[in-house]
């Protein structure tokens, strides 16, 4: 279905630049060619519908014609960062086919045992080994078959691998397309690495859904980002709050051309208030957070309203509900799971969120906790995790994040517990801020947060660690307070 529809696209935009690389672009037509070449080559080393390839090429136009090629055969694909270690739940997949640059290869030749071929890639000559000019011929159309395999949850837990069909890529991103009013005339920016499930939906199968050019970075740099934003007009821009942030820091007296941009979607983490304070101060640009995950998917829900902060509302083709502990319907304003309710679901997606592993009757729980104003507008406040009990009550960390987030100098927040398991436990903080004390702190939460609630400690930090997606890398920040305690 994917290369079906990539046929079709080239048909009708022909020569229109379908992708803008580091080093070169490609039109839709040039796309299909050098797909059908690819689709040909992996076919004639014995590639069959249902083996896994494994993709460790950065975002390029290599990365676009090696996805689709796969597609056209009905191989998963389980695409991956260029660099580091092949995470085992990959090799229990048993890959049989690897793309990458020569350190990937060795890799994957070193822990896949069940790998038949390479292909390399390099940034001077792309894709080697693959013949130009042979057209693949006679590709059957898949739509059930899964298509692709992206693991999620990694610095919050055990990751897990969540499959998609082809059919399901196709249609999430159309209505991508539809929600977001992206045409033919769009042009996006693609600022992180296509490695989960977000990324590939967003950049990769939706520009190709919509008609549109997307341009492309193999590593995201400001200064380079800004002055491609401004030269290839680019008019909608998904990126995670940490992107937001670094564009937003850009001194005000480099020269810097927004003004094609249209659309600024954050997502993949809560977005702090004073990241979006500082982006709207320099480019006069709202930014619009976006929620979802590989673990709900293709449900999501994005905030197109005026009250800033929302992610959405609990109306949509993916209703949402704010539930508390025994399931029932919190009221307005009140701390709850984020729920995406199946019941009341456009008809046409239910048969997709059926069977969603965390669907529980009615709802599908999101894990994460949040609340709904009177007016329907949804905040997400945090991740659900492991209260933390003072003086025998219960406090969850994520809403202390949420009030230390809303600090106008605070950029980051990281709750856990002091003296776990012991009388003396309490709450306590790291932040990333800008010009700000503890005791500042301190005393904000008190204005905020019931006194059990307030942390007894905040180490104010310039930055926390994060994973490659730009997020904070939790279970890294965890590892490393027990260490510092022991």
């Amino acid at each position: 279905m994917l290369y079906k529809l990539l046929a079709k696209q080239a048909r009708v935009y022909g020569h229109r630049t379908a992708i803008i690389g580091e080093t070169r672009a490609l039109t839709f037509a040039q796309l299909f060619e050098e797909t059908s070449s690819a689709a040909a080559h992996l076919k004639a080393q014995g590639c069959k519908q249902g083996d896994s390839i494994i993709i460790g090429v950065p975002p390029s136009p290599e990365f676009y014609v090696a996805f689709y090629a796969a597609a056209a055969l009905g191989l998963v694909i389980l695409p991956l960062l260029p660099a580091g270690r092949i995470p085992q739940l990959i090799i229990d997949r048993k890959p049989t086919v690897a793309v990458g640059d020569q350190k990937f290869l060795q890799e994957a030749q070193r822990y896949c045992e069940a790998l038949r071929k390479s292909i390399p890639w390099t940034r001077q000559s792309g894709l080697g080994a693959v013949g130009a000019g042979t057209r693949f011929r006679r590709p059957k159309i898949f739509r059930a078959e899964c298509a692709i395999g992206v693991s999620s949850s990694g610095t919050t837990g055990t990751p897990s691998i969540y499959y998609r069909s082809q059919e399901l890529l196709v249609r999430r991103a159309e209505l991508r397309a539809e929600a977001f009013g992206i045409t033919r005339d769009d042009v996006l920016f693609s600022t992180r690495p296509f490695n989960s499930g977000s990324s590939i939906n967003s950049h990769v199968v939706t520009p190709l859904a919509a008609g549109c050019k997307v341009v492309v970075q193999e590593r995201f740099k400001r200064f380079e980002a800004a002055e491609t934003i401004g030269r290839e007009r680019v008019s909608v821009l998904y990126a995670v709050p940490y992107i937001f942030e670094l564009l937003a820091s850009i001194p005000t007296d480099y020269p810097v051309d927004f003004s094609s941009l249209r659309l600024c979607i954050s997502g993949g983490a809560p977005l702090a208030e004073s990241v979006a304070n500082s982006f709207f101060r320099r480019f006069n640009i709202e930014l619009r957070q976006l929620y979802g995950g590989s673990h709900i998917h293709p449900a999501f829900t994005c905030n197109f309203g005026e009250v800033r902060g929302a992610v959405g509302q609990t109306s949509g083709p993916f209703p949402i509900a704010i539930l508390d502990g025994n399931g029932s319907i919190q009221k307005p304003d009140a701390i709850g799971e984020i729920a995406f309710d199946y019941a009341r679901a456009a008809k046409r997606w239910k048969k997709y969120l059926k069977n969603n592993p965390n669907r529980r009757g009615r709802y599908i729980y999101t894990g994460d906790l949040g609340r709904a104003d009177e007016q329907g507008n949804v905040f997400v406040v945090g991740q659900k995790s492991a209260f933390i009990k003072v003086r025998g009550n219960r406090v969850e960390p994520a809403e202390v994040e949420a009030v230390l987030r809303s600090h106008p100098a605070v950029q980051e927040a990281f709750a856990y517990p002091l003296d776990r398991g012991m009388s003396s436990e309490a709450v306590a903080a790291v932040v990333v801020g800008d010009s700000v004390l503890e005791g500042d702190l301190l005393r904000y939460c008190a204005q905020k947060l019931d006194g059990y609630k307030c942390p007894r400690k905040i180490e104010v930090r310039r930055s926390l660690p994060r994973n490659s997606q730009g997020k904070l890398a939790r279970k890294l920040l965890e590892d490393e307070i027990a260490s510092d305690k022991a």
